[in-house]
C-alpha cells in the first residue's frame, strides 16, 4: 500500500516545521522511523526524577482520609504501610522513570529514513564528554592595534593610578554612588513600613514627595560632583573588552556539563535530561495531541522536501502485518498480499522535544579549534546527511547528528473494506495470536520489564481495529555542522 508512505511524510513534515514563505521544510534536520512502534508503558515513565523536586508530591504515600463514622470498621491493608518506607519507594521509582526516559533518547541514530542505533556505538552524553574534553582552542595571533590599546590605558588611568590604587575621581564616585543607593533604601523601607499601615499608606503620596526630593538631590550630587560619566564611560570601555568565543565557548560547554551531573547507584554519574510535554507518557492526558484522520490522509498537499529530508519513510516495511509476537525481539517482517481498499486511518500524534541542558551546540559553529590526538578535520560531523563512520578509532567524538524530538502516535484506528475477515484470518494464521504490527503501529506486542509482563493489545470487535496506548514511531535528528574545521595534525609534533 505505497499511500501509507504519506503517513510519514506528513508526520515528518510536522514534526520537522515548514516554512510559510517559501514552502520548504526546514534545512538541516531529518525524520527516522521504525518499521514497528514502540509501546510506551506510563509506568516505565511516569513521574521522572527532577533536580527541582517536582517529582516528590506525586511520590508521596497515597493516605486514606480519616472519617469519624468509619472508626468502628476494621482498617485496610494501606494502615499497615510505612509511610517513610513507601515515600522512598516512590522516590526510587520516579528515579527509575528517569532513568527510561535518559536512555530512550541517549542513542546516536544511523542517519537515513529507517530507525537503527550506529551499531557498536557509544552514546550521545559519551561523546559530548570525549568532545569537550579534547577541544583545543587556538589562542588569536593577532592583537590589538595601538589606538585601541591607548583606549583601554586612558580608561585604566581614571580608575586607577600607576600603582593600583583609586584615584580621587573613581573614590568620590563611589562616594555619591553609596548617597545615591542610601537614599532610595530609606524611601523603600518607608514604603515598606506604610504599605502595612493603612494610616500611613492614606498620607504616603505628600510624605512620598519629599523622599523622592533627597534621591534626586543625590542623584544631581553624584553626576556633578562623583566624576559620574567619566567613571561609567571607563567602566564600560574596560568591560567591552572580548576573549576569544572558542576558549570561552570550550570553558563553559565544560562547566554546563559537570553542572548537569546528577548521580544514580548502580548507573553513576548522569546528565539531566528531560522530555517536553513533560505528560507525554500518559495516554490520558491530551495537551499536545493533535488529531490525524483520513482527511489528512487523503489530502494532497505540496511543499518542497528539504535537502536532507530523508524521503518520507525510504527503507521502512510497509507490509500490512509485520513483526512477531515476541516483538522486543523481533526482526522479521510478515507481509500480507490481501487488497487493501478504502483504508482509514486515525490517530493522534504528538512532536515530544528532547531538552539537553548540558549540551550546548554553539562550541560546533566555531572555526578555531581542534580536537587533541590525531583527529581530522569533520571528526566529529561533516555537515552533511546520510553520514556513516569514517575510518579510523574515532567513534567516541563521531556525532553528526542529534535527537532532536520523537513522533508519538496514540489511539490508532484502521479499517477498510474486508478488515475484519482479514484480521481474523490474520490471526488464525499466526495459532490464535496476531502478530506485531498493522502497517508501521503496534497492534500486539508483549513486552517485558523488570519482572512485569504486559500486552498492548488491539480491540477488533468494534467497526474498527483499535490500537490503544502511546507508540513511538518516529524520530527527528539536527545535522550538526561541519566540526572541527581544523586537523589536529596542523597543532601537535609526535
Amino acid at each position: 500500500m505505497p499511500d501509507v508512505f504519506k503517513i510519514f511524510k506528513d508526520l515528518e513534515l510536522k514534526a520537522v516545521g515548514l516554512d510559510e514563505k517559501t514552502s520548504k521544510m526546514q534545512e538541516g534536520y531529518f525524520a527516522a522511523f521504525r518499521s514497528i512502534g514502540l509501546p510506551i508503558h506510563k509506568d516505565d515513565y511516569r513521574n521522572p526524577y527532577t533536580p527541582t523536586g517536582a517529582n516528590l508530591i506525586a511520590a508521596l504515600p497515597k493516605t486514606e482520609p480519616s472519617d469519624p463514622a468509619n472508626a468502628a470498621q476494621p482498617a485496610t491493608g494501606s494502615a499497615k504501610i510505612d509511610p517513610r518506607e513507601a515515600y522512598i519507594a516512590g522516590i526510587g521509582k520516579s528515579q527509575a522513570a528517569y532513568l527510561n526516559t535518559f536512555y530512550l533518547v541517549d542513542d546516536k541514530l544511523k542517519m537515513n529514513a529507517e530507525y537503527g542505533v550506529m551499531p557498536a556505538s557509544s552514546k550521545v552524553s559519551d561523546s559530548w564528554f570525549g568532545i569537550i574534553n579534547g577541544a583545543n582552542g587556538i589562542a588569536s595571533k593577532q592583537e590589538l592595534n595601538d589606538e585601541m590599546k591607548k583606549a583601554y590605558e586612558d580608561a585604566q588611568t581614571v580608575l586607577q593610578d600607576k600603582d593600583g590604587n583609586a584615584t580621587p575621581a573613581y573614590e568620590k564616585y563611589l562616594q555619591y554612588q553609596d548617597e545615591y543607593k542610601s537614599k532610595i533604601k530609606i524611601r523603600n523601607r518607608e514604603y515598606a513600613a506604610a504599605f502595612t499601615d493603612p494610616m500611613r499608606l492614606q498620607t504616603w503620596p505628600m510624605v512620598g514627595v519629599t523622599l523622592q526630593d533627597d534621591i534626586d538631590d543625590a542623584m544631581k550630587r553624584w553626576s556633578g560632583l562623583g566624576h559620574k560619566e567619566n567613571v561609567e564611560k571607563a567602566l564600560n570601555t574596560l568591560e567591552a573588552q572580548g576573549t576569544d568565543p572558542a576558549i570561552v565557548l570550550i570553558a563553559r560547554a565544560k562547566l554546563k556539563f559537570a553542572a548537569g551531573l546528577q548521580n544514580f547507584p548502580g548507573f553513576g554519574n548522569i546528565p539531566y535530561t528531560m522530555l517536553s510535554p513533560t505528560s507525554w507518557w500518559d495516554a490520558d492526558n491530551d495537551e499536545g495531541w493533535t488529531d490525524y484522520s483520513s482527511h489528512d490522509f487523503h489530502t494532497e498537499s505540496h511543499y518542497e522536501a528539504s535537502t536532507t529530508a530523508a524521503g518520507g519513510g525510504v527503507g521502512v516495511n510497509l507490509g500490512m502485518w509485520s513483526g512477531s509476537a515476541e516483538f522486543q525481539h523481533s526482526d522479521s517482517h510478515v507481509n500480507g498480499s490481501a487488497q487493501i481498499k478504502n483504508l482509514s486511518i486515525r490517530f493522534k500524534y504528538c512532536a515530544v522535544d528532547i531538552k539537553r541542558p548540558w549540551l550546548d551546540t554553539s562550541l560546533l559553529n566555531l572555526k578555531n579549534w581542534f580536537i587533541v590526538g590525531d583527529y581530522k578535520k569533520g571528526t566529529v560531523s561533516s555537515g552533511k546527511f546520510a553520514q556513516e563512520l569514517p575510518p579510523g578509532n574515532i567513534e567516541p567524538t563521531f556525532l553528526p547528528s542529534l535527537t532532536t524530538s520523537l513522533i508519538l502516535v496514540k489511539d490508532v484506528r484502521i479499517k477498510w473494506d474486508d478488515w475484519k475477515s482479514q484480521w481474523s484470518e490474520h490471526v488464525e494464521s499466526n495459532g490464535g495470536s496476531a502478530s506485531v504490527g498493522v502497517y508501521c503501529f503496534t497492534a500486539k506486542a508483549n513486552y517485558s520489564h523488570a519482572k512485569v509482563k504486559r500486552d498492548f493489545d488491539c480491540d477488533d470487535t468494534g467497526e474498527e481495529l483499535v490500537i490503544p496506548g502511546i507508540q513511538l514511531i518516529g524520530y527527528v535528528s539536527a545535522i550538526n555542522p561541519l566540526s572541527p574545521q581544523l586537523d589536529s595534525a596542523d597543532y601537535m609534533k609526535k
